[in-house]
């Protein structure tokens, strides 16, 4: 790669640069103006101006050679390109539009030899073995196949290049997992760029209603989001978490994608939650979001639709402000589930807030709220409908508070309470008023002891790892008590084989063939002291914490 100081003289796929993109130009820029303040760095092949309906236009000038498009850059870095009063911004065009591009090499070639798509082999003939297989049998084959192979199938014959061709209109769903691109999972020198992903676009793009990007792909650029709003105009599902969302991706997204139903992001480029607003405002299908960023400040989310935003999850967004997220969840009709994830910023009108949404039916606050107050989580227990709540490592549960829920939210089938260091047994033991109770969680939660477990009649799952004052005595009341247990994970808790014992004799009597697996790491059992085995028992000796 070439460079003149900081300025690269070709892409980050390696083609040179000549063609440049020219912005802030006056409406009445010619192409005449451009040629002639251009020429100045070198001999210019061609300029195109595309008028716009705002102040500013734009342009794209080519240069016959590399070294007159770095000058040309050189001089818009120390500001030194004017035209009509104002300052130019110029900078690289996108690869696909470099004239050296293969891309545009290879449509060069096709317009001056006079023939489409030439194939480069052609090995199998009408009579080979394999060309008696109809078209959906080849087109589900090739379906298989990692994408790499996928593009490859194209220079075999005729035939097989119109039905690769065909068969990606059955791709509905496309990830970054190397694997499924024919790159090796050990392999580090190979990775995705932004290129390549817009070539499969170019194919299936249009078909695809599941697009998964978050994982980090260093070969991506920021204009990778302009090219997925460019080629999926159908998409119901964007994650997003291993890009930046930049604004001009979020323009192309605003005017292109406007099916999504679920977009999951991570992190902004720069102050552009407003851009994000306007994307919010467009996106009238939207029923779930997924937001894991620093800088927002939940104004954004004024901008959801109301009447379809079914889910809500915002994970460590630490500038996440109570005054802009109450007054939009509120107003949420649809609304069922709510993820807070260490949002730290959040007051008690927050927890009051998701008290009123009377349809919420999942919830989870797990973390750090130093703001929040005991007194006020007590606005949650008027959510009747509540299924689902998580609330791991909150400083603010109390057993007041699990006995109120205990009395209200009569729905309530799975309780996470992982590290909650105020609660006691007195709350364990409130927790036996909910019938539907089936999944209970209290790993950490060292106050607890192995007493009123045995109440818990009705639960399917009990994790209690690292609850020392968990001992044999109550584990075998609940294995005896729950007959539909079938996991019970013990890890560092102070049982022995006593309970391995029990729980062999008691699941040999099980009617139900239910498997109950049991989790004993890093505890007092010693298997070699165990006599007998359970159909019907599996003993997992590792420490799950």
């Amino acid at each position: 790669m070439l460079h003149r100081g900081r300025i690269s003289s070709t892409t980050e796929e390696g083609v040179p640069i000549r063609k440049l993109f020219i912005g802030n130009l006056a409406e009445r820029t010619t192409n005449k103006d451009l040629q002639k303040l251009f020429s100045k760095f070198g001999k210019v092949d061609s300029c195109y101006i595309k008028r716009t309906q705002r102040r500013s236009s734009f342009a794209f000038v080519t240069f016959s050679g590399v070294d007159a498009a770095v000058k040309a850059r050189e001089a818009a870095k120390k500001m030194e390109v004017h035209l009509h009063c104002r300052i130019l911004r110029v900078s690289p065009a996108d690869t696909w539009h470099q004239p050296d591009s293969l891309e545009n090499q290879m449509r060069f070639l096709k317009n001056k030899e006079g023939h489409e798509d030439e194939v480069v082999e052609q090995l199998p003939q009408d009579d080979s073995p394999i060309q008696v297989l109809n078209d959906d049998c080849f087109i589900e084959i090739f379906l298989h196949l990692p994408i790499a192979d996928r593009v490859r199938i194209e220079r075999v014959c005729k035939r097989w290049q119109s039905l690769a061709q065909e068969s990606w209109r059955s791709v509905k769903k496309l990830d970054l997992v190397k694997e499924h691109w024919g790159i090796s999972p050990k392999a580090r020198l190979q990775m995705l760029d932004t290129n390549t992903l817009r070539k499969v676009l170019m194919k299936c793009g249009q078909f695809l209603a599941h697009l998964d990007l978050s994982i980090v792909a260093y070969g991506l650029t920021s204009s990778t989001l302009t090219i997925v709003g460019k080629f999926c105009p159908n998409l119901e599902f964007l994650n997003i978490r291993g890009l930046e969302l930049s604004p001009s991706g979020i323009a192309s997204l605003m005017k292109n994608c406007q099916h999504m139903t679920k977009f999951v992001m991570k992190s902004l480029n720069g102050p552009c939650e407003k851009n994000l607003s306007q994307l919010f405002a467009m996106s009238t299908k939207l029923q779930s979001l997924e937001i894991q960023d620093e800088s927002i400040n939940g104004k954004c989310l004024g901008y959801l639709p109301t009447d379809t935003i079914e889910e809500i999850s915002m994970s460590r967004c630490i500038s996440l402000q109570s005054t802009h997220f109450d007054s939009a969840v509120v107003k949420f009709t649809a609304l069922r589930k709510i993820t807070l994830k260490s949002c730290i910023c959040l007051l008690n009108s927050s927890l009051k807030a998701i008290g009123t949404i009377e349809s919420l039916t999942h919830l989870e606050l797990s973390g750090d709220y130093a703001m929040f107050s005991a007194v006020h989580m007590n606005h949650l227990v008027n959510l009747k409908n509540l299924e689902h709540l998580n609330l791991s490592h909150h400083i603010c549960v109390t057993d007041d508070f699990l006995v109120n829920v205990s009395k209200n939210c009569k729905k309530l089938n799975y309780l996470d309470i992982t590290g909650c260091m105020n609660v006691t047994d007195r709350a364990i033991v409130s927790l036996s008023a909910l019938s539907k109770l089936e999944t209970l969680v209290i790993s950490g939660v060292t106050q607890v002891t192995d007493k009123p477990l045995a109440t818990l009649h009705n639960l399917r799952v009990l994790k209690a790892c690292k609850c020392p004052l968990v001992r044999d005595s109550g584990a075998i009341d609940l294995i005896r008590m729950a007959p539909n247990l079938v996991l019970l994970d013990l890890s560092r808790s102070s049982i022995s084989d006593l309970t391995i014992q029990a729980a062999i004799s008691i699941t040999k009597r099980r009617t139900n063939n239910l498997m109950l697996k049991l989790i004993v790491g890093q505890t007092n059992v010693k298997k070699s002291q165990v006599l007998g085995v359970s159909p019907l028992l599996q003993i997992v000796n590792v420490d799950m914490s």
